[in-house]
């Protein structure tokens, strides 16, 4: 067996990862995930960032902007003494539903790419709290022409793993090309394929994804899909839902039986390298 299902498994990506914030948090069985947010007093202890965190929280954008005039920082993150439940005042502000104080804090100066220990960006937050009102509001105050690929590659491959297909949908029809990359060339189909996930990526290619990307590795979506197919009982229903994604792949000219992992690197003239199995 090619040698890059061991890295396909072993590497570092994967679709089981936490972020703290899933401590911190109560899914219901009709709703979205539930942030638990105590008062703006757990968080911080600075008076400077409370007034500031206040302010903004009434909508009142010329005491925030007195507040940071008067050395507040709107990016301020507590508590300092806790690695995993940390916020910053726009994930507050975001927790708290409050949009008009997510607009008034980015106005004066609040990063929403910038990390929170435990929590993320704050674009990963409110990705992670599946609030898609919340996002579309900060994907206008923000678009993504306007971000770095750091935060559109985590925005990207977080749904997936989360899942949360309504994010990716939001970031499809805000812009990012579907086939947008990580670091090791995956496409957010062969990561949902990855996480078993074959529903999302039935989604994924109805809606364009490319069905002949190759990864840096040699991966390639038919490899994988051919490889998931195998593990399977023919005629059980989750080998008739792969089945019926590589039928949906051969539609869109993915070509089986498919080129192993080795065969692709071969063919691109790619040598052996420790690094192909770093991802």
């Amino acid at each position: 067996m090619d040698k890059m299902l061991t890295s396909f498994f072993s590497g570092s990506w994967s679709c089981f990862k936490l972020i703290g914030v899933f401590f911190m948090m109560t899914t219901y069985a009709n709703a979205g995930p539930s942030f638990r947010l105590n008062s703006p007093q757990y968080y911080f202890n600075d008076p400077k960032t409370l007034e500031l965190l206040g302010a903004a929280l009434k909508g009142d954008t010329a005491k925030t902007k007195d507040c940071v005039g008067k050395g507040a920082n709107p990016n301020d993150e507590g508590p300092v003494d806790n690695d995993y439940k940390r916020l910053r005042l726009l994930h507050y502000a975001i927790a708290a539903k409050n949009p008009g104080a997510v607009g008034i804090l980015i106005d004066v100066g609040a990063d929403p790419e910038m990390v929170a220990l435990g929590n993320g960006a704050a674009f990963q937050f409110v990705s992670t709290l599946e609030d898609m009102d919340m996002l579309n509001f900060l994907l206008d105050l923000c678009p993504i022409s306007t971000l770095s690929r750091i935060s559109i590659k985590k925005l990207m491959f977080d749904s997936v793993i989360q899942p949360c297909l309504p994010c990716l949908d939001v970031l499809l029809k805000r812009g990012v090309p579907i086939d947008f990359p990580d670091d090791a060339e995956y496409t957010v189909l062969m990561r949902a394929m990855d996480c078993q996930d074959y529903d999302m990526a039935q989604w994924l290619v109805s809606r364009g994804a490319s069905v002949q990307v190759e990864a840096y590795n040699g991966m390639t979506p038919a490899y994988l899909i051919q490889f998931h197919l195998n593990k399977y009982k023919v005629g059980s229903p989750t080998y008739n839902k792969v089945l019926r994604l590589k039928e949906m792949m051969q539609e869109r000219g993915a070509v089986f039986p498919p080129l192993t992992p080795a065969e692709v690197r071969a063919k691109r003239g790619i040598k052996e390298d420790p690094r192909l199995y770093q991802h």
